[in-house]
């Protein structure tokens, strides 16, 4: 019964203390290169920005695309990110300007990283039910809002970069075709 009071407590502050190392060490600031650009909630990747298209049948989706109907991809985000929230935007930002170069260069497709934490931003919480970092594909038509999609698999998927992508990928065609 002794053994039993003495080890109790032990196992409890190493698991306090496992759990506090883990927050510390995922909040800590990242350096990052998406950090040394404009602030991410107000750029819009410029044609420069933008690779040629990889895949060619892009090209026909950007075609198919009424004029009237555009698709934002926001990757909501607090001021501060853990890896893993960087690593999310990092990856979706590299799946679409690979795929979707030419939706991003004429406007049908629209990247924005957005602060949640701004007050002028702080709405996005309850328009689209976000309990942390996440990616939204939002589809719009003649400036009114259809629809919107929380993928919420990229917090799986982010360890498994050709998943991710693939899933980014997916779900953004099938919101571009109108």
């Amino acid at each position: 019964m002794n053994a039993k009071k003495v080890v109790t407590p032990l196992l409890l502050l190493f698991v306090g203390a496992s759990v506090v190392y883990l927050l510390i060490s995922e909040s800590k600031p990242v350096e990052s290169n998406l950090s040394a650009q404009t602030p991410a909630s107000t750029k819009q990747p410029a044609p420069t920005d933008v690779p040629a298209p990889v895949n060619p049948s892009e090209k026909a989706v950007a075609e198919k695309t009424a004029a009237a109907q555009t698709v934002a991809a926001y990757y909501f985000h607090s001021t501060q990110r853990c890896r893993t929230c960087l690593t999310i935007e990092r990856l979706a930002r590299e799946a679409l300007t690979e795929q979707f170069a030419n939706a991003l260069t004429n406007g049908a497709l629209e990247w924005r990283a957005v602060n949640t934490d701004e007050p002028a931003n702080a709405h996005f919480i309850k328009d689209y039910e976000l309990v942390a970092s996440a990616l939204v594909l939002v589809q719009r038509r003649d400036g009114d809002q259809v629809s919107w999609v929380n993928l919420d698999r990229v917090w799986d998927l982010v360890h498994d970069e050709p998943a991710f992508k693939r899933y980014v990928i997916e779900q953004t065609r099938a919101y571009l075709e109108p």
